[in-house]
């Protein structure tokens, strides 16, 4: 436990303490009691401050190692908690190196500690390294790594909020988004391999990340220095090291495109945040050789290419599904034919989706942001882009009418918006393939007129169901009346023959009602006016 102790067997001697307790408990007891015996080692020639800092990084070291080599039962353990008191002060130390160090340490005791107290202290106190402009690279990458663990490890990383309401989980993100575009490269190679990891692990689907990814994996400056230094087997497994980040992206990619049904969304949405961070990125460059730097033709061919690729490979597991699908039902007996006739209309229904194109997708982004971005963006760029526009393969007869139409909308929006000859006369092209295709507002027309015939549709209906009503509460009615005539003149005819049977006692039979003595009554006086047609009792019978 002495300062004097070579920091070489530092290492050897905490593995053989390690080995010769019976249990963890025991083993961090005696740790705890050393960390102590540091704090009150006054035993080296060196000046306070040299005391100090050679103090914290012994401590810091024998952390280290206990906390790589501790299970996870010790987690809210009160003697491994009694071990931060002597983990902070390298966390807040003027020192940059023991600062560094000191976060290191600080990210494995996250690891081993309650959700709850990393939320409460730990959580806000990385956030705040990390986000710190006066904090040095170093330091601020670890805490952004330390971040990443703990939000692989707790989900509530990202979803947490405070009671005053902010959502702590987007001010993670726009952290993320302020590292992803800063100008030191060490900071950004750093972010973008804590986005991978979270984009990969489903932790978050922003097509803002994967726009930045993209503009990161294809910035020819990475190249330029991988070119410039001799790299070795060391540089590679580094973390921050640029040739690390390229191989990382290069497998990242297609493997996220194929994860998941948002992941692949999430990648073919980010062509629109990608065209604007090029474009500010492009902002005070005035000659077109900075595409050189952020080829974006390619970047968008590269988002094509790999959300074709994770359709492609769908589509395959979707056949071989439905092979070994028929081939069980073959072994097994088969079902009426009101089943079969079931899967029929699912299937015709399945074969009537449409699934637009990712060159559909992309051209709608491209047109939308020459619209409403392209008087801000430089000629080269714009020109650029409806080139891209110009040469699309766009299979009208195949493709969503919606989006075909909002394509065309776009693009003579974009068209309109500019004078550059070269860029109206690749837009141009691009409308002569779409030129049988209908406006939006016609669209809209159409649908509305539809709607509208529907709605006529179903008033005639309502009308008719009504009027069908009406004329059977008539006929009820006309039925009723004949059957009260029949009953008054029934009951005259009674009431000569046998006068103890009065008007009166007729009323009280429950088959007669106020409405029937009413009609009898309007009959009978019908009668007396035209005698010859009233009808007797034998005509009735």
């Amino acid at each position: 436990s002495r300062l004097a102790t070579p920091d070489d067997l530092v290492d050897g001697c905490v593995k053989t303490m390690a080995l010769a307790h019976d249990t963890e408990s025991h083993f961090l007891q005696t740790i705890s009691e050393i960390l102590v015996d540091i704090e009150d080692d006054h035993s080296t020639d060196h000046d306070e401050k040299a005391i100090v800092v050679v103090r914290q990084m012994r401590t810091i070291s024998i952390l280290s190692f206990v906390l790589e080599n501790i299970g996870g039962k010790m987690v809210g353990n009160p003697i491994l908690t009694s071990t931060l008191q002597h983990l902070l002060p390298a966390v807040t130390s003027k020192n940059a190196v023991i600062r560094e160090h000191g976060v290191i340490c600080l990210s494995k005791f996250c690891l081993l500690s309650e959700e709850d107290k990393i939320m409460d202290e730990f959580k806000p106190l990385l956030m705040q390294i990390a986000g710190s402009v006066e904090e040095r690279v170093e330091v601020r990458a670890q805490a952004m790594l330390a971040l990443c663990d703990l939000s692989l490890l707790h989900k509530n990383m990202l979803q947490f909020s405070d009671e005053g309401g902010n959502d702590e989980s987007t001010t993670f993100k726009e952290l993320l988004l302020e590292m992803l575009g800063h100008s030191k490269q060490g900071i950004a190679v750093i972010a973008a391999e804590v986005a991978a990891k979270l984009l990969l692990a489903g932790c978050l689907h922003d097509p803002t990340i994967v726009a930045w990814l993209l503009v990161i994996y294809f910035d020819a400056s990475l190249s330029e220095v991988e070119d410039e230094d001799d790299v070795d087997g060391s540089e590679v497994k580094k973390v921050g090291s640029p040739v690390r980040l390229q191989q990382l992206l290069s497998i990242f990619f297609p493997t996220y495109s194929m994860s998941s049904l948002d992941a692949n969304d999430a990648i073919m949405a980010s062509v629109g945040p990608l065209l604007t961070i090029v474009n500010g990125k492009l902002e005070g460059k005035k000659q077109a050789k900075a595409l050189n730097q952020w080829p974006v033709a390619k970047m968008v061919e590269y988002i094509c290419y790999n959300v074709d690729l994770a359709d492609k490979k769908k589509k395959e597991e979707n056949i071989d599904e439905s092979d070994q699908a028929e081939l069980d039902e073959g072994n097994q007996v088969k079902e009426g034919v009101e089943g079969d006739h079931q899967a029929e209309d699912t299937a015709k229904d399945d074969e009537t989706v449409v699934e637009a194109s990712s060159t559909l997708l992309a051209s709608i982004d491209i047109a939308e942001f020459l619209a409403e971005q392209g008087a801000s963006a430089p000629t080269y760029y714009n020109r650029a882009l409806a080139k891209m526009l110009g040469s699309a393969s766009i299979d009208v007869d195949a493709e969503d009418t919606t989006l075909l139409s909002r394509l065309k909308s776009h693009a003579a929006e974009a068209e309109y918006s500019t004078d550059d000859g070269p860029t109206v006369n690749q837009i141009k092209k691009l409308l002569t393939v779409l030129v049988d295709v209908a406006d939006i507002e016609e669209d809209e027309r159409s649908y509305s007129s539809e709607d509208t015939s529907g709605e006529r549709e179903e008033e005639e209906e309502e009308h008719e169901e009504k009027e069908d009503e009406e004329s059977i509460a008539t006929d009820k009615e006309d039925l009723s009346g004949e059957e009260s005539f029949t009953t008054a003149t029934f009951e005259e005819n009674i009431e000569k023959e046998n006068p103890r049977l009065s008007m009166g006692s007729l009323m009280k039979s429950p088959r007669l009602s106020m409405s029937s003595m009413k009609s009898a009554i309007e009959h009978e006086s019908e009668v007396e006016e035209t005698p010859s047609k009233r009808i007797s009792l034998g005509a009735i019978n």
